[in-house]
């Protein structure tokens, strides 16, 4: 997927949308045989395994990410942990990140039980903003309303609602280019949650499946938030000398004064005017 297209996205996805598609893009990721066309994405909502006892404020939801068309696509697969106010993405076996509702930032490190939050003020140092809406929902609501509104339909457990959007024909060089951006979502109103998602730009494609959703309880999130030891990411600098830190810091996965994002495997994802979206 080319910069410009990443960029594009980002229009609709928030920090972590683009976070996830940058580690699509540096990731030693699995091949996938999913088909894109309409009959493979209606096979994919068909088998949606899901609990309707999930609440909109506290479940799990396992997402199938396809970049790519056809056998060159790549997979990868994303968990969202919505708790209250607290949203919980996995990629990897690595670390994990935690979106805060007042806006704060938590990476965790499951095999040493460490994590490092980043205040709202550590965020704006880094030239990092993030609309909170878009972490908490992959698409802001409100953003809706600038959809057109297509038909509603029963999936396996919840009303979905269809949207479209075209962007590229009002925007003369990507229209030229061929670059057309086009948009297409299914929508879980009760929770506010999209079941399936369609990116696409030129030949370029990014999909999104729910493929699992169940409900979440205390006890649940506590396991994935409980027991590590916990240190501010501006004390970073000032701890070098700890074994953790300096690995991490060796690996890619901190660096003081950098954008504070990396991908699965440490690779830094940029921060900046690229993700103020």
């Amino acid at each position: 997927m080319s910069r410009s297209t990443f960029k594009s996205v980002s229009l609709f996805l928030g920090v972590t949308g683009s976070l996830l598609m940058g580690n699509l893009l540096v990731g030693k990721l699995a091949m996938a045989h999913a088909q894109s066309d309409s009959q493979g994405h209606q096979h994919a909502v068909s088998t949606l395994i899901c609990d309707s006892a999930a609440q909109p404020t506290r479940f799990q939801a396992s997402y199938q990410i396809t970049a790519g068309n056809d056998d060159k696509a790549q997979a990868h697969q994303l968990i969202l942990t919505r708790f209250d106010g607290t949203i919980i993405y996995q990629r990897g076996p690595v670390s994990y990140e935690a979106w805060q509702k007042n806006g704060e930032y938590v990476r965790y490190f499951p095999e040493q039980k460490r994590s490092i939050s980043y205040r709202r003020s550590d965020l704006l140092a880094l030239n990092i903003h993030t609309d909170i809406d878009k972490q908490f929902h992959l698409i802001a609501p409100a953003a809706l309303s600038q959809f057109d509104k297509g038909e509603q339909h029963q999936g396996a457990c919840f009303t979905q609602q269809s949207y479209s959007h075209n962007s590229g024909s009002h925007k003369g060089k990507a229209h030229a280019q061929g670059k057309q951006q086009s948009l297409e979502l299914d929508w879980i109103n009760e929770l506010q949650l999209p079941a399936s998602l369609t990116i696409t730009q030129g030949e370029q494609q990014l999909h999104y499946q729910l493929t699992k959703l169940t409900p979440i309880n205390q006890q649940g999130f506590e396991l994935l938030t409980s027991g590590y030891q916990d240190l501010d990411f501006a004390d970073v600098g000032d701890s070098e000398s700890d074994p953790f830190i300096a690995k991490m810091i060796t690996q890619g996965f901190i660096q003081h004064g950098s954008s504070g994002f990396y991908s699965a495997d440490g690779k830094l994802l940029e921060g900046g005017h690229d993700h103020h979206h």
